[in-house]
């Protein structure tokens, strides 16, 4: 029965859809016409026009399908819209209509541009680095083939984040959220290159191990530092006066682990033990049991009582004890 009921509606509409009426609401459906939005709407496709703004306003808005993707389209003839329109369920008498035997249906669209998108991922990856490209200290190549992105029509925003930080060692991620008008359309991963660099103290003539590195001993060279992990010195003033734990050849990157403090005390030496009790400081000698350098504990026999004690080294010469008792005893 209801399917009866269903032909009868779209026999009527297709009839009238054919024979003008003199007089009520006239329809005239373009042969081509491009939409926005989620849906194809009769007021997007087709002329409507009467007296009865109501009902001109309820046809315009009748939604006769999903809009095609933006920049696609879909042709409807002339049975397959009346079909559509019947499935409204909308009350046709008295309307004129004037209907081609196709209609291309287009859906309007804007260009995101691929550079658009690539300047964007630069931008935030210079905020996060703290660096600029045009400072020469950092360079960003956008990985893969990025392309234009079609988007609906609307205001369009392009929210940008690096979900794992930036990797100058190996590939950064970056992803681009595109939406238009606040509603979701896209997402894009875009995978970078990010170097960057630093003058670096490298060794400049040949050193041997035990060296204490001064000067002209060391030169600075612009590195890609992602390429040397953690360690390296960008200050001359941090590493002048360190003590090279191994030979190093010119051109060799200094690296923490391959430097330490210079040995201010030897084994077997004299030096001061002072011991601090509030404003009191009580002094004796030792002799060093090892080697010790800058703030290292070391062991040291009291020279007066033959105990061996343990003290932080200060200088060349003196070592610090916790307690009097510990110098005393």
């Amino acid at each position: 029965m209801k399917n009866k009921v269903y032909l009868l509606l779209l026999l009527q509409l297709w009839l009238s859809m054919n024979f003008a009426f003199a007089e009520g609401i006239t329809v005239v459906v373009s042969p081509s016409a491009r939409v926005e939005g989620s849906f194809i709407t009769l007021g997007q496709i087709a002329e409507i026009t009467g007296d009865d703004s109501a009902g001109v306003d309820r046809l315009r808005q009748l939604k006769l399908g999903n809009a095609p993707a933006p920049g696609n389209n879909v042709v409807l003839t002339k049975e397959l819209l009346g079909m559509r329109l019947a499935a409204t369920g909308s009350d046709f008498t008295g309307i004129s209509w004037t209907v081609p035997e196709l209609v291309t249906v287009t859906a309007n669209f804007q260009t995101l541009s691929r550079q658009t998108i690539i300047d964007k991922v630069v931008a935030a990856i210079e905020q996060q680095a703290g660096l600029r490209v045009n400072d020469k200290n950092l360079s960003i190549d956008a990985l893969g083939n990025i392309q234009d992105s079609i988007v609906p029509v609307g205001k369009l925003t392009v929210n940008i984040s690096l979900p794992y930080g930036i990797h100058y060692s190996g590939s950064t991620n970056v992803v681009a959220v595109i939406n238009v008008n606040g509603q979701f359309v896209t997402k894009i991963t875009i995978p970078c290159a990010v170097k960057r660099y630093d003058q670096v103290a490298v060794a400049a003539v040949p050193i041997t191990a035990g060296e204490i590195l001064t000067l002209d001993k060391l030169r600075l060279e612009r590195m890609d530092t992602g390429k040397l992990g953690t360690g390296y010195f960008t200050e001359m003033k941090k590493v002048i006066g360190l003590m090279t734990r191994r030979a190093l050849t010119p051109g060799m990157v200094v690296m923490d682990a391959m430097v330490n403090k210079p040995i201010l005390i030897k084994r077997g030496s004299l030096v001061t033990l002072v011991a601090r009790i509030g404003s009191m400081e009580i002094t004796t000698k030792g002799q060093a049991m090892q080697d010790g350098i800058e703030g290292q504990r070391i062991r040291i026999k009291n020279v007066n009582s033959s105990k061996v004690i343990s003290g932080k080294v200060l200088d060349e010469n003196t070592v610090q004890v916790l307690t009097y008792k510990s110098v005393s005893s």
